[in-house]
């Protein structure tokens, strides 16, 4: 070899490294693949139901509507349209599977187990959807040698997602067509029971307290969020020392009349103070004219699921 070709050669040797290297990439900066960033086809099994929700109607059946309370609703105008807003209001609850509904009368007995007009019951739990396995997305190329075949398999890999998707949307349909026809069953069970349910007027006594009893007792032993509806005037005669803990559900008092409004306005501040001591959250008062079926669930409603 002449020195003029060993010079050539020489200068050539670099410009020829760059070049091959420029072809094949590398791991670049910190490892990074030098490929075009790929466009994978999401793919995510649909989740579940989420938190159940226990549902506790309490109504008021002694409410005697007399000169001291309140004649403007005599008897037993109360208990028969707290009944019939409960059994209106199952329909727009948006109840799921494994949610449960409960209701009791208040008398001068409330923690009495025959008060109960509506036992526990839940929502049925539907078999659990079995889903295919998704696709396994192809692995990131080391260097640029190896994008042609992982575009292949990115191609690969985006057509089987989109059949997985398919078959998966088909599953979940099927399974929420069973589970809003097992709600839509439960729904009219319950509404039986309630419209059945035949209030008896109790002039000895209301106990507040001894209802409250009986919804902290329900709520302990089932998990999830807990939200409880009293129609009542809220107004104790019995007394009952029993302070049950309402940990932190949610109360709407509907139905709420006082023929005095002095002793209405009180008697709102000194529950919303009593179930704070109770550990539930701040209730909402519905007055009788405000307390229809949409507004009851709307309010049980705002605070989620």
């Amino acid at each position: 070899m002449t020195r003029g070709m060993r010079v050539r050669l020489g200068l050539a040797l670099p410009l020829i490294a760059a070049l091959v290297a420029g072809a094949c990439g590398g791991l670049g900066v910190g490892g990074s693949s030098v490929c075009p960033a790929p466009t994978l086809e999401p793919v995510r099994t649909p989740g579940g139901a989420g938190t159940s929700i226990t549902y506790g109607f309490l109504i008021d059946r002694a409410y005697t509507g007399d000169a001291k309370r309140s004649p403007s609703y005599p008897w037993p105008q109360l208990p028969m349209t707290a009944l019939n807003t409960v059994a209106a209001s199952l329909t727009k609850l948006d109840l799921r599977p494994g949610d449960s509904v409960f209701g009791t009368w208040i008398s001068h007995n409330s923690n009495d187990m025959r008060e109960i007009f509506l036992p526990l019951s839940q929502v049925p739990k539907s078999s659990a959807a079995e889903y295919p396995a998704a696709p396994t997305p192809p692995k990131a190329p080391l260097n640029q040698l190896e994008c042609n075949d992982y575009t292949a398999k990115v191609r690969a890999y985006n057509a089987a997602a989109q059949e997985w998707k398919a078959k998966v949307d088909e599953i979940a349909q099927r399974a929420a067509a069973q589970d809003a026809q097992t709600v839509a069953t439960f729904v009219e069970r319950t509404q039986a029971a309630i419209r059945g349910a035949a209030p008896v007027q109790d002039p000895v006594g209301t106990d507040i307290y001894g209802g409250l009893a009986v919804a902290g007792g329900v709520f302990g032993a089932n998990p999830g969020k807990h939200k409880l509806v009293l129609f009542s005037d809220m107004t104790d005669t019995v007394g009952n020392p029993v302070r049950p803990d309402l940990a932190q559900s949610d109360v709407v008092v509907g139905l709420y009349h006082r023929d005095d409004p002095s002793d209405q306005g009180r008697g709102q501040r000194d529950w919303e103070t009593t179930f704070k001591t109770l550990n539930a959250r701040t209730p909402v008062f519905l007055p009788w004219a405000a307390t229809t079926a949409d507004k009851i669930v709307e309010q049980l409603k705002a605070t989620g699921r």
